[in-house]
């Protein structure tokens, strides 16, 4: 096989006409790590995912447990889904050991390697790139990225203004995980609206990276206080909303609350974020400071917030002080 197209990878992936080995590398690591979801999740039922599932990282992983697992046969499925990600870290010697794989594959597993930017001239490389379905990520260029934009505003059902388009790509440039993650904190601002102009990215986005309203809501869920301070003295200074500040952390301990009750059911991955309401690509996020909180802890500041909001509209004049024992009362629980 040679490098094959972006496009015929994700048509063949989605119909299920996938190929027994895959080798998907470059310099664009968010298109990247975005694929190893589109294996798991489009080749998988959500219930197989413990016995036909695995991940492994080539500089903690023994060779010998990466082909002794893509040789085993899926359980109650079609096919098993193997990942090996940073390939790029192979020794010479662990190379020879897979290269029965390549060269006989077992086709009841789709093996998966992820690398970074490679030499393709390199032997090992160059014998994948051959025998493999194999798919190259680059950084897209500048022109490139008003159509991610787009692309990626409509996965959010957002319709961006071109002057918002070309706003966003100013503020955050090319880095495709930004743009993402920016779009969803949009989304979060609009709160059930879907037209975007430039005063909304603006609101949302900063071209000084000041600290944001959003990157608050983490603070607090990390029950970092001095940062989650610094950030509340910054946010005054910006002219930020103070309701409007509470009312997103507010929004913030509330996926917190439903993810942790998620997680003490059993529920996860996309499941998970789907009854969280939120993107999968951050679900994992999520589950780390929901760890921090009891569901307790979690109905209790959101009891809190209840009462700074009620304080905020009968008391503005001393509104830095309500926020800021909001935050200290957050982050001691």
């Amino acid at each position: 096989m040679a490098i094959i197209d972006q496009n015929k990878f994700y048509k063949d992936l989605e119909s299920g006409n996938v190929s027994p080995v895959y080798f998907i590398f470059g310099d664009e690591p968010f298109l990247i790590d975005q694929c190893v979801n589109r294996f798991k999740y489009g080749l998988l039922d959500e219930n197989s995912f413990d016995f036909n599932y695995s991940l492994f990282y080539a500089s903690d992983a023994d060779v010998q447990s990466i082909k002794d697992t893509v040789e085993t046969l899926p359980v109650f499925a079609q096919r098993r889904v193997v990942i090996l990600k940073n390939s790029h870290e192979l020794k010479e010697s662990e190379w020879n050991e897979l290269e029965s794989l390549f060269k006989n594959p077992v086709d009841s597993t789709v093996f998966v390697l992820f690398a970074d930017k490679i030499d393709k001239r390199k032997k090992h490389f160059k014998n994948l790139i051959d025998t493999a379905a194999a798919l190259e990520f680059k950084k897209p260029y500048d022109n490139e990225i008003p159509r991610w934009i787009n692309y990626y505003a409509s996965q959010y059902e957002l319709k961006l203004t071109q002057g918002a388009v070309h706003r966003l790509h100013r503020l955050v440039g090319n880095n495709l995980s930004e743009i993402y993650a920016q779009l969803e904190k949009i989304k979060v601002y609009l709160d059930g609206a879907t037209n975007v102009d430039v005063e909304h990215v603006n609101a949302v986005v900063s071209n000084s990276r000041e600290e944001s309203v959003f990157d608050f809501t983490k603070a607090v869920g990390q029950k970092d206080r001095v940062r989650a301070l610094e950030q509340i003295v910054s946010l005054l200074d910006q002219g930020q909303n103070e309701i409007g500040i509470v009312n997103l952390l507010a929004r913030h301990m509330r996926i917190l609350l439903t993810v942790r009750t998620g997680m003490d059911q059993g529920i996860g991955g996309t499941k998970l974020a789907n009854l969280a309401n939120v993107s999968p690509y951050f679900i994992e996020e999520y589950c780390a400071q929901a760890k921090g909180w009891p569901v307790r802890k979690l109905e209790e500041s959101l009891v809190l917030l209840g009462e700074t909001d009620k304080a905020l509209k009968s008391s503005p004049l001393s509104s830095h002080i309500w926020l800021e024992n909001m935050v200290l009362k957050s982050c001691s629980m």
